[in-house]
Parts: structure tokens; C-alpha cells; sequence
């Protein structure tokens, strides 16, 4: 019995190590990522129609599609190419666009503000900005070798540490935006 399960083992393990070797992370060219985008836009046209089938209003399909752009390639270029890298690259790219939405729909509040109250979002958001650029370098220190254990996962974890940063203020700013509109 003890022979069997060592051999069951043995088999399971060798047949997992030759099944990987013929699946390796593939580079993201630029006729991968057309064919990626493809696939977005095919998905998000979809998602557009049952979200106007639900009747969402107009705004949140807007914001909706957006952030689905993005995580969609975000995943779709992961599964091409998932080495550490890759994964590096998709989640810097994708921060890339979440600080242009940042910035798109810090401009959409900023449009329904009224004098002064501008102001008190220009400082809200140099606030945050400072907060961010802190909060970069204290990600930056923990990530050294001498508090992590190190390897090439560190830069990955900073990555999506910094993706979450900005991440979460476009949903912040989003969210007062979006509160806005009740009153227009």
C-alpha cells in the first residue's frame, strides 16, 4: 500500500512538472495586445447592453465601463504572460490608466463645484497626493530585503500596493461625484 501511494505521489508530481513546462508565459506584443483589446471591447459592449437593459443610469454605465476596461485587460494581458514581470507590467500599465480615470473624474466633481468649493477639493487631493507619494515610499522601505525576505516579488508587491492607492481614491472621488448628481 505504502509502495502504491509513493508511486500515485511520484506520478501526480511528475505529470504536473511536464504539464508546466509546456506552458510558459507568453510577452505581450503589440498584435497580442490589439487581440487583447478586441476581447475587451467585445466584453464591454455586452456588459453596456445588460447594464442598459437594467436601466442604469447613463453616469454609473460610464464609470462602470471605465474601471471594466481596464480590469479586464488588466486580467487578459495576466493570463498571457504571469511571470513576475508581466504581472509587473499589466499592474503598472493599469495604475497608468486608473490615475487618467482618477484624473477624469476628479474634473467631472470639480465641473459641478461652485467657487470656493473648488478649493476645498484642490486641497483634498494635494493632501491625498501627499499622502500617496508617503505612502509609496513607506511600500518602497517595507519592500527591502531586510523586512520582506526580498526576491523579484517585492517589485510585484509594490505594484499592486500603489495600484490599490490610487484605485481607492478614484473610487473616493467617484463616490462624491456621484452624490452630486442627485442634486443636479
Amino acid at each position: 500500500m505504502k509502495k502504491a501511494l509513493v508511486a500515485v505521489f511520484i506520478f501526480f508530481c511528475t505529470s504536473q512538472l511536464f504539464s508546466q513546462v509546456k506552458d510558459y508565459p507568453t510577452e505581450v506584443t503589440d498584435s497580442i495586445s490589439k487581440k487583447i483589446n478586441t476581447a475587451v471591447e467585445k466584453e464591454v459592449l455586452q456588459l453596456k447592453s445588460n447594464l442598459e437593459k437594467k436601466k442604469y443610469p447613463k453616469e454609473e454605465i460610464e464609470f462602470i465601463l471605465d474601471t471594466a476596461i481596464i480590469e479586464l485587460y488588466y486580467t487578459k494581458y495576466m493570463d498571457y504572460d504571469y511571470s513576475t514581470a508581466g504581472m509587473n507590467t499589466a499592474t503598472f500599465e493599469a495604475n497608468q490608466k486608473y490615475d487618467k480615470l482618477l484624473n477624469k473624474y476628479y474634473q467631472k466633481l470639480m465641473a459641478v463645484l461652485k467657487g470656493q468649493d473648488k478649493q476645498v477639493l484642490t486641497q483634498s487631493q494635494r493632501a491625498w497626493m501627499n499622502f500617496r507619494d508617503n505612502e509609496k515610499k513607506l511600500i518602497e522601505t517595507l519592500t527591502k530585503d531586510e523586512y520582506s525576505g526580498g526576491g523579484t516579488i517585492q517589485i510585484l508587491n509594490y505594484s499592486s500596493q500603489v495600484l490599490e492607492l490610487t484605485r481607492k481614491r478614484l473610487l473616493e472621488i467617484y463616490a462624491h461625484y456621484h452624490g452630486t448628481l442627485a442634486f443636479e
